[in-house]
């Protein structure tokens, strides 16, 4: 944090806020209050278990991205046009539901439906640790609330890495990553490329995008789909079941609205319902959420506005 022209640092780690010891939250803190002070933006992930409810049996958040001196990078699943434009963005949140098994069993289907329920998706909350900080002053409560900000991070809709397999130049494979480890790295960057900008270090991110107005954050809010899964099921003795797209969405957890589509997973072969904006018992909402925090960054008029605020 020492070193010239270093103006922020990604971390993607973490762990829940309630299982952190008196000395893991002195060392974390000491070093983000360093970078603070030294013009260093510290981004931490804000984790991949939502609420945490399903690991824990409670809901809890992820630290150090609880730490008020750090920026908390949540995520978002993205959905693009075949000319590569955005079609939409909600929070990324996974429920996934079996509806046939594999291909060597002939695809039978499942008789009802296998809800497996929640998968992963971005973490946030509130801290129980924490005060409020300044900058979240608008916001509800008096404790510390995350994520700050968010970018990609679904593994279904991710980020695509061409590797070559050899080193003949000629054999490649292709991979597609996720999680809210993408989405910090990511912002990160661009936080970087925003410091290039403003020729000066910016500092701690959150007391500049708490501020921005107009196109410079996208607002990320809940989508629905009038094509989202459903169907019925017939049985040997004529009985009719109509399963809705909340059926197989379920469980739900307040998120009312979200999108589904069919899909074959090409490890196991089996198909599901996979549902998009279920983040647990994390909700999205207008303005800042805890599932996105304020949105998403819009590029260059993100750098532009922070770099000039």
């Amino acid at each position: 944090m020492a070193l010239p022209g270093v103006s922020v640092v990604s971390n993607s780690y973490g762990g829940p806020e309630s299982t952190e010891d008196a000395p893991g939250f002195a060392a974390f803190e000491g070093a983000n209050k360093l970078g603070a002070a030294r013009g260093v933006s510290v981004n931490y992930s804000s984790g991949d278990s939502g609420d945490y409810g399903i690991d824990l049996g409670y809901i809890d958040v992820s630290y150090p991205s609880s730490s008020p001196w750090a920026a908390s990078i949540g995520g978002v699943s993205l959905a693009v046009k075949s000319d590569n434009s955005i079609a939409f963005q909600t929070g990324w949140g996974t429920n996934i539901t079996e509806l046939a098994d594999t291909q060597a069993l002939g695809s039978p289907p499942l008789v009802p439906p296998l809800n497996e329920g929640f998968q992963f998706g971005s973490g946030g909350g509130t801290s129980s640790v924490f005060a409020k900080p300044s900058y979240q002053y608008s916001l509800r409560g008096h404790k510390r609330q995350l994520p700050d900000i968010s970018w990609l991070a679904d593994p279904y809709t991710g980020a695509e890495i061409i590797y070559s397999l050899d080193d003949s130049g000629e054999n490649f494979g292709i991979d597609v990553i996720g999680g809210t480890s993408l989405a910090c790295p990511m912002f990160s960057g661009l936080w970087a490329i925003a410091n290039q900008r403003a020729g000066h270090k910016l500092g701690l991110a959150n007391y500049r995008i708490y501020g921005l107005h107009g196109s410079a954050i996208t607002d990320v809010l809940p989508v629905g789909s009038l094509t989202n899964v459903s169907g019925t099921i017939y049985t040997k003795k004529n009985k009719l079941t109509f399963e809705s797209p909340a059926d197989l969405a379920a469980p739900l957890d307040g998120n009312r609205l979200f999108y589904s589509a069919l899909y074959n997973s090409p490890y196991s072969t089996r198909w599901f319902a996979l549902m998009f904006g279920t983040d647990s018992s994390l909700v999205l909402n207008p303005g800042w959420d805890n599932v996105t925090g304020l949105g998403t960054p819009n590029g260059a008029e993100f750098v532009n506005a922070v770099s000039e605020y």
